[in-house]
């Protein structure tokens, strides 16, 4: 039998560890299903959240309840009155106009259906109204997003700061 330096001896010590014995992932890009298996590893979750609940970290393999993490208040969607997306579907042009009254740095991203960046742009948006042409014409048809970020120059009387985000849809058809 041979002794190593203590050094490099590794025993188990007070805080859990997990040790796999088999395993694997199965991820179809075709798809939203991604499928991670493990097994014995110790069922040891641990859940960590942003103080506003923006944002939650999990470690380990299993993810429990995903389906119930809530919503942020400090995050609020665009809704129905605050802009027009249109035509959609389009052959190519289309334009999508602000009515917020609010001004602050607006964000967009032109995105295709698998998430890559087709275009960014970045603006002060001084209160309303606003429009973005995008043109899509040298692009497949298919399905795209335009991806908006409305971040408040000032924050509410409450001190807090809201930032309203949204994906909006946009089908692309041929003429």
């Amino acid at each position: 039998m041979m002794w190593l330096p203590v050094s490099f001896i590794h025993s188990q010590s007070i805080t859990p560890s997990v040790l796999n014995s088999a395993g694997g992932t199965y991820d179809n890009r075709d798809s939203y299903f991604r499928f991670e298996w493990s097994f014995g590893e110790l069922v040891l979750i641990q859940s960590f959240s942003s103080s506003d609940s923006s944002i939650r970290i999990t470690q380990g393999l299993l993810q429990p309840y995903t389906d119930k993490i809530e919503a942020s208040p400090l995050i609020v969607l665009f809704e129905k009155n605050d802009y027009k997306l249109f035509p959609n579907p389009t052959t190519g042009k289309f334009e999508l106009n602000f009515f917020i009254r609010t001004n602050g740095k607006m964000s967009l991203q032109l995105v295709d259906a698998i998430g890559r960046v087709l275009e960014k742009r970045t603006y002060q948006y001084d209160q309303c109204c606003h429009i973005e042409f995008f043109d899509l014409t040298r692009y497949a048809n298919g399905v795209y997003y335009v991806m908006a970020e409305l971040k408040p120059d000032k924050p509410r009387s409450d001190g807090l700061e809201v930032i309203r985000r949204s994906g909006f849809k946009i089908v692309k058809l041929s003429n």
